[in-house]
This record gives C-alpha cells, structure tokens and sequence, in this order.
C-alpha cells in the first residue's frame, strides 16, 4: 500500500532535496563551466538555463531559511559567472560564430533572471554595481545584434524552436533591468519584442488582447515559453501603464 504523507511532510521532503542541491560547490561550477565549454552549440542545446534556473530557485530557498552557508554557496557562484563573462559582454553557452540560433537568447535571458533573483539577496554592494555592470554589458551585447535596425538579426529569427518564442521571452528580464537602471535603450528593447508579437508569424500578445482563442489555439506549441513571454507582458504593463496590455494578460 502506498505511503501517505502530509502537504508539510511533502514541502519538506521537496525543501531537503532542493538545499541539497543547492549546497553542492561542484554542481554550481559545473553550470558555471558551460558557458566556458560552450558546447551548447553542437547540439542546439539548453545547458545555459541551468545556473539562472537554479539560482532563482535558491534565492527563494535562501529567503525561506536565511541560512549563512547558502547565501555563501550562492555569492561564491556569482562572482564565478562573473568571470566567464567575455570581453565583448557575452555571457552564453553558444559560440560567438553560432550565437542567436536555437536556446541561445533563452539562454541569456536565464543568466539575467538568475543574476536578478541573487541581487534581491545580495548584502555587498560593490557586488551589487559589478553584478549590474555585467548584466548591462551582457544585455547591450544583445541589444547590438538583435532588433529591426539595419544590419541586425530579427529576434523571431534567432530560434528555429517554438517559433522563437523562446528568445522573445527575455522580455522579462529586459523590462526589469530597465526598472534597475533607467536606461530608456533597454525599454526600447523591450517595446521593440512587444510590437514584435513574441513569436515568428504569430503576434501572440494581439491574440490575448482580442480574446476569440484559447491559448492552445495560438499556433504556438509551447506553454512554458509562452507563458514566460506573458510574464514579460505584465512586467511591460507595469512600466508603461499601457492598459491594452494589462488586458491581454488577463485574457490570457
């Protein structure tokens, strides 16, 4: 007969296991090393999610248990990410030659929320500016080969998957380092993938606000990616007071 167990014992049992993880030295380099290895780019791959992943996770852990070791474990891989940071800003598991191609924007937009959740717990503030920094240069890196301008790749064209829903989805993180830093270039950005539409042929945000589809009659095959886009849109509205997307958002 299979063993019952309480919703406590079930939070608890699922709690252990994740600060488990957390506390593990060697599983956080490892996820720091794959945007030294980059080799996401032999198999159009999704290891640069795993640190940002993790850290949002761990950043809630932390706020939950106020544990001096973990907040340790998670500034040591903070300044690590920091250091696999190229000269050019680019923080990514795929090859400069082979960048903006399948995960590689979702990629990104993992190392800006995982850098976004450590700052709502950092203590040091010269890490603080140096964290900032990085996610500046890591996001304008971005911002100079991604958009509508001349020369530049279209953000629906940097994924083959979902329709780039995937890379349309760093709306999020870009409208929150807007908020950080009151630099207008990243809120331009981040009307630049609204106007968009999210997703290559596919203006999912306008499909929300006219609410005669359910989301899974979108054309877009995925819920995860398309939720975080949606995530992003609420992030959006809070900044521009544009209740059309506030709307959308509801409907959705």
């Amino acid at each position: 007969m299979r063993k019952q167990y309480s919703l406590a014992q079930s939070a608890d049992f699922v709690l252990n296991f994740l600060t488990e993880n957390y506390y593990d030295r060697a599983l956080w380099a490892k996820f720091v090393d794959q945007f030294r290895l980059q080799d996401d780019t032999q198999n159009s791959g999704w290891k640069g999610e795993y640190w940002g992943k993790s850290m949002r996770g761990a950043a809630m852990v932390y706020r939950h248990n106020r544990d001096p070791k973990l907040y340790a474990v998670l500034t040591e891989t903070a300044r690590d990410l920091l250091t696999a940071q190229e000269n050019s800003g680019r923080i990514s598991s795929y090859k400069a030659e082979q960048e903006f191609f399948a995960w590689d924007v979702w990629c990104r937009k993992y190392v800006m929320l995982g850098f976004l959740y450590y700052l709502e717990i950092c203590r040091d503030e010269k890490l603080k500016t140096q964290i900032i920094g990085a996610m500046c240069r890591h996001l304008d890196y971005i911002i100079d080969h991604v958009g509508n301008e001349e020369g530049k790749l279209e953000i629906t064209e940097t994924s083959v998957p979902h329709y780039a829903l995937n890379s349309s989805s760093v709306l999020e993180p870009v409208v929150k380092l807007y908020r950080l830093t009151g630099q207008q270039k990243y809120l331009d950005f981040a009307t630049y993938i609204v106007e968009t539409g999210g997703a290559r042929g596919v203006n999912v945000f306008q499909l929300a606000f006219d609410n005669k589809l359910l989301p899974h009659q979108y054309g877009t095959p995925k819920c995860y990616e398309l939720m975080s886009c949606f995530e992003g849109l609420m992030e959006y509205y809070y900044v521009t007071g544009i209740e059309k997307y506030n709307q959308a958002d509801v409907n959705f």
